[in-house]
């Protein structure tokens, strides 16, 4: 992150997720070369997180998640966890169809969705789905189960930066075409995808918290052609029923 991009608070997160994210110490010299930041900079951001105790310095020069990051996100965890409260309904999806489940949950800063718990189908032919992975919007059942659940100068925000599907390569479709399908998914309480020159196929569903807040999405994914062996409606009704399930738990605990 350049050092004339946004402010010191902008820099500050950026250095704490990148440290959070690591899994390990990280020298002052890799922190300053991803975050595109003078090596001095760094280290004076570094110190303020270190003052707070969101970071902790470790043997030469290296840094580390703070004592005080681990106690805040333990008590964030204890109060809302999506992935232990929705994964009862992620199982019982796995086990009726032996299709990889998905949990998903909203970014409002980038508009995007991340992969946050998977299980995956036993079967040999799969898609890799892994925790962390980032999800476009207007693309596949489950970004566009959260994407018809946006405010309309949200879902314009999304829609203009749309560029091609990542699977298929294809651009999106009209403006007004897109905005159909949203109604329809926000109409039926799912989106569905099915694209057999892909192989590709999904169900998904919104998740709520508190007030109606999108958090996210669950569904399931599978290859077309083994969405076709599936009983659609039992498959969509199952979903649906997972989902609604689960944001009642969670708007309980959000």
């Amino acid at each position: 992150m350049p050092e004339s991009a946004g402010g010191s608070g902008a820099r500050l997160i950026a250095l704490l997720r990148l440290i959070g994210e690591s899994g390990r110490q990280l020298s002052l010299k890799e922190i300053a070369a991803r975050s595109e930041l003078p090596p001095s900079s760094a280290h004076r951001l570094l110190q303020t997180l270190a003052r707070s105790g969101m970071v902790e310095r470790g043997a030469q020069q290296s840094y580390g998640p703070g004592r005080e990051l681990y106690r805040l996100a333990a008590i964030v965890r204890a109060r809302f966890d999506p992935v232990r409260l929705a994964r009862p309904f992620l199982e019982g999806l796995w086990e009726r169809f032996d299709e990889t489940a998905v949990l998903c949950i909203y970014n409002p800063a980038s508009h995007t969705g991340t992969v946050i718990d998977a299980l995956l189908t036993t079967h040999p032919l799969r898609f890799a789905v892994e925790i962390g992975m980032e999800l476009a919007l207007p693309w596949g059942s489950l970004g566009q189960a959260m994407l018809a659940h946006l405010a309309p100068k949200e879902i314009e925000a999304v829609l203009r930066g749309a560029t091609i599907g990542p699977i298929s390569g294809r651009p999106l479709a009209s403006r007004a075409e897109v905005l159909d399908d949203l109604m329809a998914v926000r109409e039926q309480g799912y989106a569905d995808y099915y694209d057999p020159a892909f192989d590709v196929a999904g169900i998904a569903a919104p998740l709520f918290g508190e007030s109606g807040t999108l958090l996210g999405c669950l569904g399931i994914t599978m290859p077309s052609q083994r969405f076709e062996l599936h009983e659609r409606t039992a498959m969509v009704d199952a979903v649906r029923d997972a989902a609604r399930s689960a944001s009642e738990l969670l708007s309980l605990h959000a």
